[in-house]
């Protein structure tokens, strides 16, 4: 898929798009309304940015994610819900303009060292650990994002629907994760509830390095719950 070298970003406090995740969005900032409206006339794709922590702007983070929009519904107040599948993680390079909304130079990011010796193992190790939280109950939970391949299956895909598929199917839900690095962007937008963790995981473009951070958080949320 090709990802424009320049993007509509949408920055927001607690958001982190992963690819190969669904992100469920209520569009009402009257520019963002405008920037749906353009991006469902085009490619349909743009980007969600965590936002930093600098006072008086509104500056994402560097890596952040490119969705495509699957699903649109409009209300008569001009308001939108939507569904953002996750396509790429990218670089920011900079604004082309501000205004009606920003538009981001970027630069898609490829992962590497899907290929490295221990990958086996620290996806085991993952797993396991999914497997652990997943014993301590799925209440309050009610992830964001789910795999795409459960929307594939036409599962539900309401808050609470999300919350019912996960407790439904488990440690199974794993298997639908073909690859490593997938598993942990997987683990990051389902179970770390700290976005700036997420963040970490997401702006890491080596798999291993990914599952280590991914599995470490976890493990801390699995202390936690426990």
């Amino acid at each position: 898929m090709h990802i424009p070298d320049v993007i509509p970003l949408m920055i927001l406090p607690n958001a982190t798009l992963f690819p190969d995740a669904l992100l469920p969005l209520h569009i009402f900032e009257p520019r963002y309304r405008r920037m749906l409206s353009d991006v469902l006339g085009s490619h349909r794709m743009f980007g969600v940015a965590l936002r930093q922590s600098v006072a008086g702007k509104e500056s994402p983070m560097p890596i952040v994610g490119v969705g495509m929009v699957r699903v649109c519904i409009d209300a008569k107040d001009g308001t939108s819900n939507l569904l953002l599948m996750g396509v790429a993680r990218v670089e920011c390079l900079g604004a082309e303009k501000y205004r009606p909304y920003r538009l981001e130079r970027v630069r898609v990011m490829e992962s590497s060292g899907e290929d490295s010796p221990e990958i086996e193992s620290l996806r085991d190790r993952l797993m396991d650990l999914i497997e652990k939280r997943l014993e301590l109950g799925t209440e309050g939970l009610s992830p964001r994002m789910i795999p795409s391949a459960l929307f594939n299956q036409k599962q539900a895909l309401s808050d609470k629907g999300m919350a019912d598929t996960m407790s439904e199917v488990g440690a199974d839900m794993m298997k639908l994760i073909d690859n490593a690095s997938g598993l942990a962007d997987y683990t990051a937008a389902t179970f770390l509830r700290n976005p700036f963790e997420r963040q970490i995981v997401l702006s890491s473009i080596d798999v291993p390095t990914r599952l280590n951070r991914a599995a470490a958080f976890l493990a801390a949320e699995i202390d936690l719950n426990s």
